[in-house]
């Protein structure tokens, strides 16, 4: 009879029957290799009162190669990821040749810079009103470029407006006195005035005849008008008429100056006499206020025809103030 307690004899035939579940080691290891998961109490304890002694931890190699990969754990429910803290950046290396340059931090001036700008503004705003009130209230009444004094000196007493051909100043009819035939219409210009220059008007007539003494000479007479305005920056043409009409002397040339007439004024005349004829050049120049006027008279007689000084200085001087009446504003 046999005892199946664990303190008695077993039956060899019926050991793989009768062994216990921690005792049975794993299929594939060798009976002499230690159990793998057995109960170290149970593997001991056919040793009554021996000390343990832990099997050493030596896997086969196939266990090795076979174990399987390790897996991250899963948090439990829950769990939150800790938050990353930020690495440190490494200096970077110097730039601009070994200077680094870090723009300055802001100077919190930003109100500041809105006070500026909105002044500035401001400026821009009023400086306009400005000039779109001066436009407004001088429309009709245009800015001059020149000065109030120059702009008064260059309007004075007379004016051009009312000339439409110069000749009309003067009446160059009164050559008749020493030829009767026109040498045909009057030349006449006009040149308006501008803001810096003073206008011009000229004007010139002739006549010619039959010497009475001479078969082959023809008598001439010719007149001449020059009128010149004022300009901005000029002295009145008048200073330059006198200079050149009287500045040389010599035979035959006389001059003196004409009381009455304008502002200012003088004569000069002169005489040449040749085999055959007599020429005698008369002018009469006057200045008053913005205008200069002057008169040349110029006749041509045959010889033994004579011609009267007085006669010619006379009729210079009067078509010179009838050009000045002509052109006076009224």
């Amino acid at each position: 009879m046999t005892s199946s307690g664990p303190g008695g004899p077993q039956d060899p035939a019926n050991h793989q029957e009768t062994a216990q579940w921690w005792a049975t080691p794993p299929t594939g290891t060798d009976a002499g290799q230690p159990v793998v998961g057995a109960d170290p109490t149970m593997l001991n304890y056919g040793a009554a009162g021996a000390q343990y002694t832990p099997p050493a931890q030596a896997f086969p190699p196939s266990y090795q190669q076979s174990a399987p990969a390790y897996q991250q754990p899963v948090p439990p429910v829950g769990y939150s990821q800790p938050q990353q803290q930020p690495q440190f950046a490494p200096p970077q290396p110097p730039m601009n040749g070994g200077y680094n340059y870090a723009p300055p931090p802001p100077s919190g001036g930003g109100g500041k810079t809105g006070w500026i700008i909105g002044i500035v503004v401001g400026l821009v705003v009023i400086v306009g009103i400005g000039i779109g009130v001066i436009a407004l209230t001088s429309k009709d009444k245009p800015i001059s470029p020149l000065g109030d004094d120059k702009k008064k000196a260059m309007d004075g007493n007379y004016g051009m407006d009312k000339v439409g051909n110069a000749c009309s100043l003067i009446d160059p009819t009164v050559l008749t006195k020493w030829s009767t035939t026109s040498k045909g219409s009057p030349e006449h210009s006009e040149t308006k005035p501008t803001d810096y220059s003073g206008g011009r008007l000229s004007c010139t007539a002739g006549y010619s005849g039959q010497s009475s003494t001479s078969k082959y000479h023809t008598n001439e007479a010719d007149i001449s008008l020059d009128v010149a305005f004022l300009s901005a920056y000029g002295k009145p043409e008048y200073d330059s008429w006198k200079s050149y009409d009287t500045g040389t002397t010599g035979s035959g040339r006389s001059s003196g100056d004409v009381t009455g007439l304008g502002s200012q004024a003088y004569w000069h005349a002169e005489t040449r006499d040749y085999s055959s004829f007599t020429v005698l050049d008369y002018m009469v120049a006057a200045q008053d206020s913005n205008v200069s006027v002057k008169v040349k008279i110029s006749v041509d007689r045959g010889s033994g025809e004579t011609i009267t000084k007085d006669d010619v200085a006379q009729i210079a001087k009067d078509q010179v103030q009838k050009a000045l009446d002509g052109l006076r504003k009224k």
